[in-house]
């Protein structure tokens, strides 16, 4: 979908950095990477924690990709050390206006960790020493979606929490700061208002306070009543004064909707907000959807944008209450294809899995948790296997060779004995004593030319390589184990049950070892005493005896020799197997740990794998909840015996095992030992590729298998899905009538507030200058036969019917997702007032800044500049009693009888009579009085007598004081016109009573009026 605008996403603190992610995780859900290159989006993420920057965090990952910031996105403003700010105010030009004295800032500040520690006032400390990084990175985005869309016009959306120290910190600096970048852009705050029960531990005692801080200051910043230092340091202030708008919409919201549903604050919430501005920025703009982006961005509301100060005198502009702002409310009603995407995703893949663990088919259910048995016991003692791992007896001994590298040097002992010996025999006959030389022979072969060497220093050698010996054992073991696992014919469950049997075996063969030596060198001191008798034999033959029977006793003598060499060789031999056995059981037992690691690796996939499809299409019926903001429609029931068909096909399993068992081996490499398995493979990539390989498998067996379009569970249209449930048109009605009514703002309101009537502003009129709501109803288009086009009519009717009077509803039937339709409603067009929990936060505000002990310093932290003394406040003033109106203002009349003001004089009515009143000047110069009362004590209780009465007498009081009542002479006959009045007009009037409750009255009020005047 194309995309005409540029649009940069700002998110402060972990509120906005959440919103942003959600949003970028569902731009990966919806496009591919080439598409989503070709959109104008861009972000800019501002915290003081880089918890959500950290590498490879799984919670980023979507379809096997990493959703997650990059650096040129963040800014980082925790990067500045708070106490070299303090400590070097004047490094820091643009902060010293809201510092002041760095030390006391310091001390009330104190010590700040994550989140600014809800601190305010911090927040824009460490936002205004990062200021220029945030310009930067602002910059660095705009130019990068300029060069996308190939157009200027730019859309900025500021997302943030109110109640924390980061996000609520440094909002007003982010608002000014952008604006004056961008001064032609359209700028939308979205705002958290803190919700009524703080989630876990998220209130450390300003939570609902700094909510009320940064309203109070939003509403200032927006009527221009706040005008921010520049923390930038080039100017004193951010010149937003000439600027049209600050702010072109601020929307509240918060985790409770005027229907009474609330929502995970940390998780849905976040999710909920990126949906609605998903359906923003990718909402197609035509005739239907105009008014509603019209309402989104407060276009349609110039003539009723703010509320005028209640106080003022009619006539005059002091623009008090911004009324730019608004509330959303978003309801999806989808087909949830991606869930059930993935609910197949995850379910194959926990049989591949399986596979992979147990390889223990089962017809009726698939691959097993539970292992197979096999009997490899038997199995690590046939001569095939002994042999394929050099693990023979003659292998332990050298007799043949173990090491590739020795193969084809040399013969086995009994060939090399054989094969010499008969030589040196018949050399040894030609000798007088041929006994004598045949041993010579014999002993001269064992200590040297024993595979050249002779066998003791043969043997000494092999024994200082019995590592190499021993690595050359265990990588032909691991070799086949793993070209087994590769090829599907043994589980890794059967890998450890191998490896076992193999270390028993060796550990055995070894103790074997150790008793042929003994049993060996018994053998050989037989041998022995047979030399040694063959050599008696020939030296009690005589010279002609010995001559009858020379060659049978050589013979005899060979032989014996011949066999006692191969055995002391044979000894030799199984000295060498016991010691490098030793240290083969060593390798055997790292490569079982090797095979561990990886069965960990495979058992933690598989307990994801669990939670996963756990998570997923577990609603029951064929609809969710109609108050849920996303409502799931499909028929599970399908979902599941879908699964389950599936599950049990084992062709279909064996080729997505197979290929995903394939793609873990190209993964691993040409280096092909479980060492690498473990450094290469980890439950990432085991979900990459459960994302990639099985969910691609997943999609095409779905095709394969539901041709039709009323059995497909995916890539169907939500119209077809809804004409199958509500087939009678009073079915449909309720179901049009139940959503809409569910479909509210995330927001509570006042009636109270929303009908009050204020002074010096237009009578409230909802709908039309306050609490203005539109609904847009986005439909997919309607594809198909003709009896679904005619259901698309009918649902359209039947959602506009269900809509109140009084509220705009639109349906667009030109939606590009075909498995959902969507219910956006904005509420807009009213102050920060009307919101049902802004007393309760004011409370939790005043009882701060009201502690005896810790007003001002919870003042300081609570606003990001001052102590929010001057901003107007949010709430209408209430009309002063009229006894109350008296009490406060009398003391005014007084003085202003005293200061001429207030004269007793002539109607001049044509009756004669006198009465007090205001004395002003007709267009001749001609004082005339307005009468009031006819006595000065009925002076408070006349109609005239009111607020706006009392404040102009306050004004012109303190003007007179500072004019012509400068002088102490002056003010003393101030106060002797005061008691002229008490004494000879008020006492008479009270029928010279001074105990009268009347009189207590004024005398109380005249002792005020002389106290100002002192």
């Amino acid at each position: 979908m194309d995309i005409k605008e540029n649009h940069i996403l700002v998110g402060l603190g972990g509120t906005g950095g959440k919103i942003l992610k959600a949003f970028r995780k569902r731009l990966y859900q919806e496009y591919n990477a080439d598409d989503r290159a070709g959109l104008p989006v861009g972000y800019v993420y501002i915290d003081s924690t880089r918890e959500m920057m950290q590498p490879n965090d799984v919670t980023f990952r979507v379809l096997g990709q990493d959703a997650s910031f990059n650096e040129s996105e963040f800014v980082f403003i925790k990067g500045v050390d708070l106490h070299s700010v303090f400590s070097n105010p004047s490094g820091f030009p643009g902060l010293k206006g809201f510092i002041g004295d760095p030390e006391v800032m310091q001390k009330t500040i104190g010590s700040v960790d994550a989140a600014a520690a809800q601190k305010r006032r911090a927040g824009r400390i460490l936002f205004g020493s990062s200021v220029q990084s945030y310009i930067n990175t602002l910059k660095g985005q705009y130019t990068k979606v300029k060069a996308i869309s190939s157009t200027t016009s730019l859309n900025i959306h500021i997302f943030t929490g109110l109640a924390g120290g980061t996000g609520s910190g440094s909002i007003i600096d982010v608002i000014a700061q952008t604006r004056n970048e961008y001064r032609d852009a359209n700028i939308v705050l979205y705002c958290m208002v803190p919700e009524h029960t703080p989630p876990g531990s998220s209130d450390a005692g300003r939570y609902h306070a700094n909510g009320y801080a940064a309203l109070l200051e939003i509403n200032a910043l927006m009527t221009k009543k706040y005008m921010p230092y520049d923390v930038t340091g080039i100017n004193e202030r951010v010149p937003l004064e000439h600027l049209k708008k600050v702010v072109d919409s601020c929307i509240l919201y918060s985790n409770e909707n005027e229907n009474g549903l609330t929502v995970e604050s940390h998780k849905q919430l976040p999710i909920i907000v990126s949906d609605f501005l998903y359906n923003r920025i990718f909402l197609t703009q035509n005739d239907t959807t105009e008014e509603f982006l019209r309402a989104y961005s407060l276009e349609n509301i110039e003539d009723f944008r703010n509320e005028n100060s209640e106080k003022v005198k009619e006539g005059v502009v002091d623009i008090v209450r911004s009324k730019a702002f608004s509330s959303f409310g978003i309801k999806r009603v989808v087909i949830p294809e991606e869930e059930i995407v993935e609910y197949f995703t995850y379910s194959f893949g926990r049989q591949a899995l399986l596979q992979l663990r147990f390889n223990n088919w089962n017809d009726d259910m698939g691959f097993r948790d539970t292992p197979a048995n096999i009997d490899f016991h038997s199995f690590v003692k046939e001569a095939e296997q002994l042999e394929r791992w050099r693990l023979t007896d003659k292998h332990l001994t050298l007799d043949k060779p173990i090491l590739e590298s020795d193969q084809k040097k040399w013969n086995s002992f009994a060939d090399y004995w054989g094969g010499v010996i008969p030589v040196w025999t018949e050399e040894a006959s030609r000798q007088k004593i041929p006994l004598n030389e045949l041993e010579k022979y014999c002993s001269e072969g064992y200590d040297k030319f024993f595979r050249k060497v002779g066998v003791k220093n043969f043997f000494e050698g092999k024994t200082q390589a019995k590592e190499e010996h021993a690595n050359e054992i265990c990588t032909l073991i691991e070799q086949y184990m793993f070209d087994k696992w590769c090829t599907g014919d043994l589980s890794l469950y059967n890998l450890c049950q191998l490896i076992d049997r193999i270390i028993e075996s060796t550990d055995l063969r070894r103790k074997e070892c150790e008793g042929n030596i003994s049993s060996w060198n018994q053998t050989i001191e037989q041998l022995e005493k047979a030399k040694a008798m063959s050599q008696l034999d020939w030296s009690s033959k005589g010279f002609i005896g010995g001559l009858l029977s020379k060659n049978k006793l050589v013979q005899t003598h060979a032989t014996i020799m011949q066999q006692m060499y191969i055995k002391k060789s044979e000894v030799e031999g199984l000295h060498f197997a016991v010691s490098m056995l030793g240290v083969l059981l060593n390798k055997l037992n790292g490569l079982r740990g090797r095979i561990e690691r990886f069965v960990n690796v495979i058992n933690e996939a598989l307990d994801d794998a669990d939670k996963q499809i756990g998570g997923r299409c577990q609603d029951q019926g064929a609809i969710s909840n109609l108050q849920e903001t996303i409502i799931r429609f499909y028929d599970n029931s399908a979902v599941q015996k879908f699964t389950k068909d599936v599950v049990k096909d084992k062709n279909r399993q064996k080729s997505i095992s197979d290929e995903f068992r394939q793609e873990l081996v190209k993964m691993i490499g040409s280096d092909q030992t479980f060492a690498r398995a473990n450094a290469a493979i980890s439950t990432d990539n085991i979900t990459t590729l459960l994302d990639t390989i099985v969910r691609r498998k997943s999609i095409i067996i779905h095709d394969e298998i539901l041709i039709e379009n009323n059995e497909k569970l995916i890539n169907r249209n939500i119209l077809e899905q809804l004409n199958e449930q509500y087939r009678s048109d009073d079915d449909l009605r309720a179901f049009a009538k139940k959503i809409i009514e569910q479909s509210g703002v995330f927001l509570t309101f006042s009636p109270t507030e929303n009908n009050r009537a204020i002074k010096n502003n237009p009578i409230p009129q909802p709908g039309l200058n306050i609490d203005r709501k539109i609904v847009l109803i986005n439909l997919p288009k309607a594809e198909g036969n003709e009896q679904i086009q005619k259901f698309a009519g009918k649902l359209k009717d039947a959602l506009i019917n269900a809509v109140t009077g009084g509220v705009q509803v639109k349906v667009d039937m030109n939606g590009v997702l075909k498995n959902e339709m969507t219910i956006a409603c904005i509420t807009y067009c009213f102050p920060i007032r009307v919101l049902k929990e802004l007393p309760f936060m004011k409370e939790k505000y005043d009882y701060l800044v009201t502690n005896p002990n810790e007003a001002r310093q919870n003042r300081t932290v609570l606003h990001t500049e001052g102590t929010g003394e001057s901003f107007p406040s949010l709430f209408v003033a209430n009309d002063i009693l009229p006894s109350e109106l008296r009490k406060i203002y009398t003391p005014y009349l007084i003085l202003a009888y005293a200061l001429g003001i207030i004269k007793y004089a002539d109607k001049q009515d044509g009756t004669g009579l006198s009465a007090y009143g205001t004395v002003e000047e007709d267009a001749l110069g001609l004082e005339v009085l307005e009468p009031m009362a006819d006595k000065f004590i009925d002076i408070p209780f006349c109609d005239k007598f009111k607020e706006e009465f009392g404040e102009d007498l306050k004004a012109k009081f303190a003007t007179a004081l500072k004019a012509d009542y400068l002088h102490v002479e002056k003010r003393k006959m101030l106060v002797t016109e005061i008691q002229g009045l008490i004494k000879n007009v008020i006492l008479p009037e009270c029928g010279n009573n001074q105990g009268t409750e009347q009189f207590l009255f004024f005398k109380d009020a005249a002792l005020q009026a002389i106290e100002l005047v002192k």
